[in-house]
């Protein structure tokens, strides 16, 4: 037959590629060639006699430590410091502090670049030419209003940490901040110092002593310095499991919309920022809604809260992936949103505090942990508090390098209007604004690509 005569020349692989060559065409076979194979306990209890030697795990674990120090220790370290909290002692050399400060890091570990940051609430002409002299930048310079008008930013210096350090991105920078002890742990400052410490950057905390005349020397620096959290730095500080694993994780690969797939993950945990925010992939709208300048009706419940808003944006044309951060009165919503969550919609009730100084925070981590590259995105807020600041407007309408759009609703342009539970609330999108950035844009459409 024509496939028995044949068969041989079809093979889609070479035969040769299996056989073993023969040594000068011998064909001796080397007899002393062990084939004994220990049994599989033997193999067993081997590997585990290994894996629980002292020596070899200590060896392991400090190449894993060295390995990580020499990727991150050579960071860049900033270093924040608010001078109307925490003032320069009278007669100080400023360009002293600079050599100290970084004698002090170096020797604590931090082995890269150093840049002191300060922020207070004005500066007056020897004070700026000291700052100049000394090598420490005045963080409002950084702004480009500052600059346009000569006007100091209302900018709270927690925002200013989240932005020198976004621009370092993907690389963890290192923050170091001068604070006075026992900062309150309900505060701003202790709530972003620890988002960003989930987020793996190291968190230094300088704390006045009580005599501030030796604040600022090297042994000074090295006596009151203590991570965020508890723990002194040293040369090669020792990181648990636990500690190193935000580090790798923040080096996955992302998906093409700079997002994650987290469809198949639980509602059921309150997403407050403390950790690395991860929206499900695809083009998505996010709410930044302040609940005392605009209070939800009593009558709804967060789940029914968060369908009727989504039905109002979805009539409008928006994508169907919606969350919605609300900020509320800690007092009166304690017992009712906050704690728990028990409700499935993505909806999460967060206490105001300092809303607008939180609020221009949270977005902006927002931002950081889920950029958009590939697919545009709407970013609402709704507040009575940015339109009236140039500073915070400027940065809001930022979003938009972000990939986001930026919608602003300002609530008191629409509290001269009544509307029933039903109609809720479609009055605070149906109107005009003229503080606005227009009309809500259309469902976007998504390159042929």
């Amino acid at each position: 037959m024509i496939v028995e005569d044949e068969r041989d020349e079809y093979n889609q692989f070479d035969l040769s590629d299996f056989q073993h060559g023969e040594d000068n065409g011998s064909s001796h076979v080397d007899l002393t060639y062990s084939t004994d194979i220990p049994t599989n306990i033997a193999n067993m209890m081997g590997v585990r006699t290994r894996i629980r030697d002292r020596q070899m795990h200590e060896q392991l674990k400090g190449d894993l430590v060295e390995h990580v120090w020499r990727r991150f220790g050579v960071n860049e370290t900033f270093v924040c410091w608010n001078i109307d909290d925490c003032p320069v002692p009278v007669d100080t050399d400023l360009g002293s502090i600079v050599d100290n400060f970084e004698h002090a890091l170096h020797q604590m570990g931090f082995e890269g670049r150093m840049s002191i940051n300060v922020d207070c609430k004005k500066l007056n002409s020897n004070e700026e030419a000291l700052f100049k002299a000394g090598r420490i930048f005045y963080l409002p310079y950084g702004e480009t209003m500052y600059s346009n008008y000569g006007t100091r930013p209302t900018l709270d210096m927690t925002f200013y940490m989240l932005s020198v350090l976004q621009e370092t991105a993907p690389i963890l920078a290192n923050l170091a901040v001068v604070v006075k002890p026992n900062i309150d742990p309900g505060g701003e400052l202790h709530r972003v110092l620890h988002c960003l410490k989930s987020r793996g950057h190291n968190v230094l905390l300088v704390e006045l002593p009580p005599d501030e005349k030796c604040l600022f020397s090297v042994d000074s620096l090295l006596k009151n310095s203590r991570f965020l959290g508890g723990g002194k730095p040293r040369a090669k500080k020792e990181l648990t499991p636990e500690e190193m694993r935000p580090l790798y994780d923040s080096e996955e690969e992302e998906e093409e919309d700079g997002s994650y797939d987290v469809s198949d993950l639980s509602n059921q945990k309150m997403l407050d920022f403390s950790e690395r925010i991860k929206h499900v992939k695809g083009p998505r709208t996010v709410v930044f809604w302040d609940a005392i300048d605009c209070p939800f009706p009593l009558c709804f419940s967060p789940e029914q809260i968060f369908q009727k808003i989504k039905s109002v944006l979805m009539k409008k044309g928006t994508n169907d992936n919606i969350t919605i951060w609300a900020y509320v009165d800690e007092r009166s919503w304690r017992d009712k949103c906050l704690g728990n969550k028990t409700w499935d919609s993505r909806i999460y009730f967060l206490p105001a505090g300092d809303r607008r100084v939180r609020m221009l925070n949270d977005m902006y981590l927002q931002c950081r942990d889920a950029p958009l590259h590939h697919c545009p995105g709407l970013l609402i807020l709704v507040s009575n508090h940015f339109s009236g600041d140039p500073f915070y407007m400027d940065l809001f309408q930022d979003m938009e390098h972000q990939n986001y759009h930026p919608f602003l609703i300002i609530p008191r342009e629409h509290s001269n209007i009544s509307e029933s539970p039903d109609e809720w609330p479609q009055s605070l999108f149906n109107r005009p604004r003229k503080s606005s950035q227009g009309p809500l844009p259309k469902k976007p459409k998504l390159d042929a690509a």
